[in-house]
């Protein structure tokens, strides 16, 4: 059976404008992933300010849920974030640039930018490998949140690097049209998002995968929902191992328990960690196909796969794209 699409999943497609009259709106961007292990991997992040926005709204709020990368040497999927936020000035049709893990500029605004932003720069700081998301929103010099009555006044892209191999991929920050604050909820659930892959009903995607002695196969998972700003979301993935992994010529492998991961806040996930050793065996030297599934909360995901130093494949190469978008044009 088919583990097909449903319009429950996301991107940014509803454009419904209007505030409730208790609350304070302003518009808010996700950036899902910020990766950084100075000075090698650096995530360059850009804001544009639409022109028009009110004159109270004279600056953005940033603010970052980062954990370390690893405990030890295991991957960090189910602590917790940390947060750290800044006010920065803003303008009318202003688009700022910045490094978040600072090895770049120092972490001040880059490519000769001559607006002024006040001090401190824009970076997360610290010298270890972490992983983040971070939230920007429309607010006053006090980092009180400013209403701009407009869904759309922010938007924003993502560069992540690895200057020490030369590979980049990058995406579009997430706005949610729907809500103004630090909620981002999928739009099946009353929200915007059309970029995600909630639990409920079938909302599994076919992914591939080359041969992992060659090719590491990632996936980037930020979960997403109420309170952002605060909230430790969670989200569990895994294979739908009781449907088959294939391998490239058709054979069909299966086991009644899925190998699952926990993501809290955000993390990142190795095709290896979500098979066990015996399908991972038969998959190792030539790669297939399986379907990937949120099975508990709602998450953004990123599939990122990579060689790196392989003279086959000219060097270092690598490809990202997002997974829990749904398959139509």
């Amino acid at each position: 059976m088919e583990h097909g699409l449903r319009w429950t999943t996301c991107f940014l497609i509803m454009f419904i404008f209007g505030f409730n009259a208790r609350t304070v709106n302003a518009d808010t961007l996700l950036f899902p992933v910020i990766a950084v292990n100075p000075p090698n991997v650096t995530t360059i992040v850009s804001v544009v300010t639409r022109p028009g926005i009110p004159v109270s709204a004279t600056h953005l709020k940033y603010i970052y849920r980062y954990k370390d990368t690893y405990v030890g040497s295991t991957p960090n999927h189910g602590g917790a974030c940390s947060s750290q936020s800044f006010v920065r000035p803003t303008y009318s049709g202003d688009l700022v640039s910045f490094d978040a893990s600072g090895s770049l500029g120092a972490g001040n605004a880059l490519f000769s930018d001559t607006d002024s932003y006040g001090s401190g720069g824009f970076a997360l700081g610290g010298s270890d490998p972490q992983r983040a998301y971070l939230l920007v929103t429309h607010a006053d010099s006090t980092g009180s949140p400013v209403n701009v009555s407009n869904g759309q006044s922010l938007n924003g892209e993502a560069i992540v690097m690895d200057i020490a191999y030369g590979a980049a991929w990058g995406y579009r920050a997430i706005n949610d049209s729907t809500r103004e604050d630090y909620t981002f909820l999928s739009a099946g659930d009353g929200g915007g998002v059309w970029s995600c892959l909630p639990s409920n009903g079938y909302t599994n995607r076919r992914v591939t995968f080359f041969s992992p002695d060659e090719w590491t196969t990632r996936f980037f998972v930020t979960p997403i929902g109420s309170n952002m700003a605060t909230a430790n979301l969670s989200a569990t993935v895994r294979f739908v191992t009781s449907a088959g992994i294939y391998d490239r010529i058709g054979t069909k492998m299966t086991t009644a328990t899925s190998t699952t991961k926990d993501v809290v806040c955000t993390g990142a996930v190795d095709l290896s960690e979500l098979m066990d050793a015996s399908m991972y065996a038969n998959i190792e030297h030539m790669g297939g196909w399986t379907w990937f599934s949120v099975s508990s909360g709602t998450a953004v995901v990123y599939k990122l796969e990579y060689v790196v130093d392989d003279s086959t494949y000219g060097g270092t190469n690598n490809n990202a794209y997002l997974l829990s978008t749904y398959d139509l044009p």
